[in-house]
């Protein structure tokens, strides 16, 4: 094979698996969601209680990203919306404490919605760390206050004991599936907790 051939295989490829990455959880598991399905603890966060038989979708971001964080914002409040009427709450989860005061937050998650909350670890290591514990990752890229945050545009969603049950790994989501996992998984979670 000469080597524009290979660069031509790589390039679709890469293109294909581009296009399946939005449903690729649910290729890699068989439980009929959208999102990949998981039965894993959660760190539980000091101060912050989910709704009591509901659930809360967890995103980590920051104020001032440019890249993911708008995507799963607009994600996140067309959501709320799609589930006005059920026990559901989304946490903003701040990368960036040192910058995300506590004010700025309020006002933000305010202007968003009441079903919106805010999470602000002391400091960027302690978000890092709060982070990994959801299998996320943020990585500070040098030293000066204000410098990007690289993360993941992970959602979590989380039971009123932090576990963690379904993730969706981009922004890139057809809600509408999303909005069916949260209902199945709410109907579920409910027969569940009725025996």
């Amino acid at each position: 094979m000469n080597r524009k051939t290979t660069s031509i295989l790589l390039f679709a490829t890469a293109f294909l698996l581009a296009l399946a990455l939005p449903v690729m959880p649910s290729l890699l598991n068989n439980s009929g969601f959208y999102g990949m399905a998981i039965d894993e603890p959660g760190e539980s966060l000091k101060g912050y209680q989910p709704p009591q038989d509901g659930l809360v979708v967890i995103f980590f971001g920051y104020r001032q990203c440019g890249t993911v964080c708008p995507a799963q914002l607009v994600n996140l409040l067309d959501l709320s919306q799609r589930l006005d009427d059920a026990k559901v709450e989304f946490l903003f989860v701040t990368l960036d404490p040192e910058n995300d005061t506590a004010q700025d937050l309020q006002q933000t998650m305010a202007s968003l919605g009441e079903a919106f909350r805010s999470y602000r670890p002391e400091t960027h290591q302690s978000a890092q760390k709060l982070a990994s514990a959801y299998n996320d990752f943020a990585v500070k890229q040098g030293g000066a206050p204000s410098d990007y945050i690289a993360h993941s545009a992970n959602l979590h969603v989380v039971t009123s004991d932090f576990r963690r049950r379904l993730v969706y790994a981009t922004p890139d989501l057809k809600l509408g599936l999303v909005e069916q996992d949260i209902r199945r998984f709410l109907k579920e979670y409910d027969s569940e907790s009725a025996t």
